[in-house]
């Protein structure tokens, strides 16, 4: 599935920013690492994206730590299993989760998220951050730590997060 194809949440399909983020998606990738087989968007880090970041980390709608990450989606992958199995709902092959990373992380890093990516596709995009660690850690828990992956893990968190890749500079407050 290459990202124009995506299907985002629905909320984005319903107000018509889908196209348009599919686009800014598409149009600056990189390989996740050298050698690798996943490409991902390469994002540009913004005031509004910013702002997102930290509001979804506010409401609790974000889930930072590769280990925490990992063993939440695998938590949610088996109970979309059992529900599959049981033939009671419907399954959507729409992106729920939005991984996001730091641009110094390792190799090694690296090459789990994207079996992390493989893993839970069609449900989870990953995104490479032009920003480090200790800018990525300050903005998600507000102190000098340093943090190389985030999950936007509630569909509202990820909504927000999309539209302010596409989004212009925020306003500051004075």
């Amino acid at each position: 599935m290459t990202l124009s194809d995506i299907r985002l949440p629905r909320e984005l399909e319903a107000d018509g920013s889908a196209a348009a983020i599919r686009r800014a998606l598409s149009s600056r990738t990189t390989m996740i690492r050298p050698g690798g087989t996943q490409e991902v968007p390469l994002i540009a880090m913004s005031a509004s994206l910013e702002q997102a970041l930290v509001r979804s980390r506010s409401k609790g709608q974000i889930l930072y730590g590769f280990e925490a990450i990992r063993e939440r989606l695998a938590s949610e992958k088996k109970g979309i299993m059992n529900v599959l199995e049981q033939g009671s709902a419907p399954y959507g092959n729409r992106i729920s989760r939005l991984i996001l990373f730091s641009d110094d992380g390792a190799g090694r890093l690296y090459r789990h998220i994207e079996q992390l990516l493989l893993d839970h596709s069609p449900r989870i995009l990953g995104c490479l951050l032009d920003i480090d660690s200790g800018v990525l850690g300050s903005l998600i828990i507000g102190k000098d730590r340093p943090i190389k992956v985030v999950l936007a893990e509630h569909k509202e968190a990820v909504s927000e997060l999309l539209r302010a890749m596409i989004a212009g500079p925020a306003q500051t407050d004075p």
